[in-house]
């Protein structure tokens, strides 16, 4: 008997198709998510495992050693060396390599295919040994190709810039490093740990295509450009045997407890053997180490939240539906049980129906996931980054996914099928299983409205729990929907407004110690306004982590706007030059992550040096961590005067010349198109997921105001027997729809939001800091998208009272 009931469920779920197809369609969507974002979050993870530790890898380094401001000769750097060799503390870890290396900014004149000659930022390494960091060169991708350089006129190119500017193996570029011009000949093609993520120092934002440039020569040609004495070094790089735990950003406990210990005593040596000032991180250090792990970290995360929040969304539409066609089979399970079926026997066809869903949603799920949402992802991924992927689902995603959408949907048919199984035959055959009357306030309020507007405020209100089920399964479709709407306001508030309208320079150029006139002439020559500055990373008593340190000329707010480089001052005050201690402003980031606070006192390290500082102010709008000083506070402490000079240009942009007398420079405008660009790279991506959660909210909207229509039926016949007009009947289901999708818009938004907020703060980590603020705009989108997707359905509802039987209807009234 129970499987005639069963039949019977299926044949009702069937004659709803429409409906039916919907949930499937949320299940399907939810696992092909889940496998797309998956296997982004796998790839991503094998990939930079492969890079770093792998046997082809490029071994990185477990500490650097940077001189911050000079370089060691050769026979200090050696020194150096032999000395953390010689006095390496009792550590579980035992040294395996240390060596030095050179790293400089410089620039590339590089003639584009009009025949200009355009200056491009560059970063040029010096390799001697190459035991430690190498040169990444994967045999098995067509991104990477060549031999590593041998003689001092040969270079090893990255991928990234080779493929955006065309330079294939035997040309010839033409290199700068404060030096004059040198020739070099181009015999590979590959990557390096310090650019996997291809962007310019201190942003970021992916360098946009022939903005930015690094290569890989040897120690001797890197010296031949920089009129360097052989030997010469900036960078020490430590490999320990092993593979040594770090202290990981994006948790609040140490990891690396011992290797923390372990760089505080390389520092100690290294700044008492040498009078230049040095820091010292682990991997965690190094900006496109740390982001692409964080990346993939928040990947890994995220993926089974997508699968989780869409299967609950298919959950409760199956949770609605069941309930609905339990009312609709109250007889047959009535006869059933006054047969003397148990309870037991009733329960397993709802329960199975949501698995049977669920399978074929999943199976769909899955083959979408496999062959168009994985590939499409992981070549946007690649597109993004320009590294080689390995395109493939592992059966273990596939299995994850699977299980948690089934898990989900299974579970949204054990309350409908308890209470299928709990039915009282009596009530069933009085038809008391079917009563539910509004409340006696609610009808008093309505009692004065006319008889269609009573009844559909009253109709919309009486179940309410459905009614709320409804409205949190909007607010999670809009979750995933609205999320990027917040997200990417407040991305390109941060990123584009602080570059676009905060800063007043039109180019930034780098110096060596003492090489500030030679730009300063050469502005005053061009009667250019200029402004230097100074940067040094400042570190934290008994910590590894470390700020960007900025000494400006004039500290200025966005709302004076009198420097070039201005800030946004969230609290307090601007500080005063030439104080005891100094004084300094902080970042939201900062006093957030250190708890510091204005008016404290606070000790940095300046080099080896501790400092005590005053903080006076907190400023917002930096996704690094940073720390602000008045230049001549911060040039007393670490002795030198300036390695920046930010410049102001005529309308043509002029920089002839200064290329000459600059090691390296960053030009604005580029900086602002590298993200419109990324914007164009993730359009795909965007409107996609936006897609997705409008898809979602109409399914789940369209459920429920259909079973809202089903339940009416003998009411809305028998308004129509009575002769009420059709445009009345569309009047009234007008205004019940612009109500659910002005509520639901509105709680969808809120969803949006704190679930946004709730994002980020599990990604936000010290090297990447942002909040989320309440944009008017995306608000009211999100509410706009959500009301007139409900009141797009009232056609719908309209046809259907049109086709019913009122005959029908209104016997079933009479019986």
């Amino acid at each position: 008997m129970s499987m005639l009931l069963t039949k019977r469920l299926a044949r009702s779920l069937w004659r709803t198709k429409l409906r039916l197809s919907a949930v499937v369609l949320m299940v399907a969507v939810g696992v092909f998510a889940g496998i797309a974002f998956g296997a982004y979050a796998n790839a991503a993870t094998n990939l930079y495992e492969e890079i770093y530790d792998g046997e082809d890898g490029v071994n990185l380094p477990d500490v650097w050693v940077k001189n911050s401001i000079e370089t060691w000769n050769e026979s200090t750097s050696a020194n150096l060396c032999q000395s953390i060799s010689d006095e390496w503390p009792e550590s579980e870890y035992s040294l395996n390599n240390c060596e030095p290396r050179l790293i400089l900014n410089g620039l590339m004149y590089h003639t584009n295919t009009d025949g200009e000659e355009k200056l491009v930022p560059g970063v040029w390494h010096g390799i001697d040994e190459g035991e430690v960091d190498k040169v990444w060169m994967p045999t098995e991708s067509d991104m990477s190709y060549g031999r590593l350089a041998e003689t001092e006129t040969e270079i090893v190119f990255d991928s990234h810039a080779a493929l955006a500017m065309d330079i294939d193996l035997e040309d010839s570029v033409v290199l700068g490093a404060g030096h004059g011009k040198k020739h070099y000949t181009v015999v590979g093609i590959g990557f390096h740990s310090q650019h996997l993520y291809f962007a310019q120092g201190g942003s970021m934002l992916p360098a946009e295509a022939g903005t930015f440039a690094t290569g890989y020569l040897t120690d001797t040609g890197l010296e031949r450009l920089a009129n360097l004495d052989p030997g010469t070094s900036n960078r020490l790089l430590i490999d320990i045997e092993g593979k040594p735990t770090y202290d990981l950003q994006t948790t609040d406990v140490n990891e690396g407890v011992e290797l923390s210990s372990l760089m505080a005593n390389i520092g100690a040596i290294v700044n008492s053997h040498s009078e230049s000032p040095s820091s010292t991180h682990d991997r965690s250090g190094i900006e496109s180490v740390e982001f692409l792990r964080t990346d993939a970290e928040g990947a890994v995360k995220m993926f089974p939240y997508v699968t989780g929040m869409l299967a609950i969304v298919a959950g409760i539409t199956i949770f609605l539906s069941l309930q609905r066609l339990i009312l609709s089979q109250a007889k047959e399970i009535a006869v059933l049980r006054t047969l003397g079926i148990p309870k037991k026997s009733i329960m397993p066809g709802y329960i199975l129906a949501p698995v049977f869903i669920g399978m074929i949603g999943a199976l769909i799920g899955t083959l979408l996931g496999v062959y168009f949402g994985a590939p499409a992802m992981l070549d946007m991924y690649a597109g993004i980054i320009g590294l080689p992927i390995n395109i493939g689902v592992g059966s273990d995603l596939i299995i994850q996914n699977i299980s948690i959408a089934l898990s989900i949907v299974m579970l949204s048919g054990i309350r409908p099928a308890w209470q299928a199984s709990r039915m009282q035959p009596l009530e069933v055959f009085r038809g008391q299983h079917e009563v539910k009357l509004s409340s006696r306030g609610l009808q008093q309020i309505t009692a004065k409205l006319p008889a269609t507007v009573g009844l559909s405020i009253r109709s919309s209100l009486r179940k309410p729990m459905r009614l709320a089920f409804t409205f949190f399964a909007v607010g999670l479709s809009m979750l995933i929907f609205g999320s990027m709407f917040f997200m990417m306001g407040s991305m390109e508030d941060m990123m584009m407004g602080g570059i676009k309208e905060n800063q007043n320079w039109d180019v930034m150029t780098y110096v060596y110690p003492g090489g500030e006139d030679a730009v300063i002439e050469w502005a005053d020559n061009h009667s250019l306004e200029y402004e230097t500055m100074l940067t040094f990373p400042i570190g934290l008593q008994n910590d590894t982590r470390e700020f960007t340190g900025y000494g400006l000329d004039k500290i200025s707010t966005v709302d004076d706007g009198e420097a070039m480089m201005v800030i946004e001052l969230k609290e307090g005050t601007l500080p005063q030059n030439g104080t005891t201690p100094p004084q300094v402003l902080i970042d939201e980031g900062t006093s957030v992550f250190l708890e510091w606070n204005v008016g404290e006192k606070r000790i940095v390290m300046v080099g080896a040096n501790p400092v005590e500082v005053e903080i006076t102010g907190v400023t917002k709008g930096e996704i690094a961590r940073t720390i602000y000083f008045h230049r001549s506070d911060l040039s007393e402490m670490v002795g030198i005067e300036a390695t920046t000079v930010l410049l102001q240009l005529p309308e043509d942009g002029d920089t002839e010349g200064l290329a000459e007398v600059s090691v390296g420079l960053v030009i604005k405008k580029d900086l602002i198109q590298s993200f419109e660009t990324l914007l164009e790279q993730q359009q795909s991506m965007y409107i996609a997921i936006e897609g997705l959660g409008i898809i979602i909210a109409v399914a789940v909207l369209f459920n429920t105001l259909l079973m809202n229509l089903s339940e009416r039926d003998t009411e809305l016949a028998t308004l129509r027997v009575l002769g009420a007009p059709m445009n009345k009947l569309g009047t009234m289901m007008f205004w019940e729809h612009l109500a659910i999708g002005i509520v639901g818009g509105i709680l969808g938004a809120i969803f949006a939001f704190f679930g946004t907020v709730a994002m980020i703060n599990s990604f936000v980590q010290w090297a990447f800091y942002m909040t989320v603020e309440p944009q008017i705009l995306p608000i009211l989108w999100l509410v706009g998208i959500v009301t007139v997707i409900s009141i797009a359905l009232t056609p719908i509802g309209m046809w259907r009272i049109k086709k019913m039987d009122l005959v029908e209807k209104v016997k079933d009234l009479s019986q």
